[in-house]
């Protein structure tokens, strides 16, 4: 069965403080990295809601920076999928995530820790195991996210420090579902919904 689409405007209402967007990238630095994680997934951010604004936390090039989700998956150059919690998350919790993930915005980007992740994924394959939490004065995308899960007390890694996660692992996370993929439709930003259907608001 064909999976429907649905115009953003219909369901954004559904994602929640915490969300995440997975992203898979058709550029080179996103091939680069897709090739030496040996995943489709080349990036990930933090949905968060701003008064009736929902916005993208990233950690990328520029740095830790916020944007609109909209905007921000209209200009991607490649797939974005959206991921939730599968444990229930209070509403103070969220808000929690949200609060950490705003206090590390304007930090830079951690381009030589990423290029190090890459080293260790490619040759070394020695991971750093003690997960606790940290603040970074440089951070990449994966790492960014998993530090705001761990904010609450979420190990969304078990048994890797959060400046080794990959988006990956982010992905593949036993405590994240997959529940739709986020579509550019003309000139729309649309959700595919996994099983062919898609909940209308």
């Amino acid at each position: 069965m064909e999976s429907r689409i649905v115009k953003y405007a219909q369901a954004r209402d559904q994602i929640k403080n915490g969300d995440v967007f997975m992203y898979k990238g058709r550029g080179l630095a996103s091939s680069v990295i897709r090739w030496v994680t040996h995943s489709p997934y080349s990036h990930a951010a933090l949905a968060a809601w701003w008064n009736q604004q929902l916005m993208v936390m990233e950690a990328k090039g520029q740095g830790v920076v916020v944007n609109s989700t909209s905007r921000n998956i209209r200009h991607y150059r490649g797939d974005v999928e959206w991921f939730s919690c599968k444990k229930e998350i209070s509403e103070d919790d969220r808000l929690r995530m949200v609060k950490f993930a705003q206090e590390e915005l304007g930090k830079s980007y951690g381009r030589w820790k990423a290029i190090l992740l890459g080293i260790k994924i490619l040759f070394i394959r020695d991971f750093e195991k003690r997960d606790r939490l940290k603040k970074e004065k440089k951070l990449f995308c994966s790492e960014y996210v998993a530090q705001i899960y761990n904010s609450i007390g979420l190990d969304l890694k078990k048994g890797r420090s959060d400046r080794f996660t990959k988006p990956s692992d982010i992905a593949n996370s036993p405590l994240l579902e997959k529940r739709g993929q986020l579509k550019k439709y003309r000139g729309y930003v649309s959700r595919v919904l996994n099983r062919g259907k898609a909940i209308i608001l």
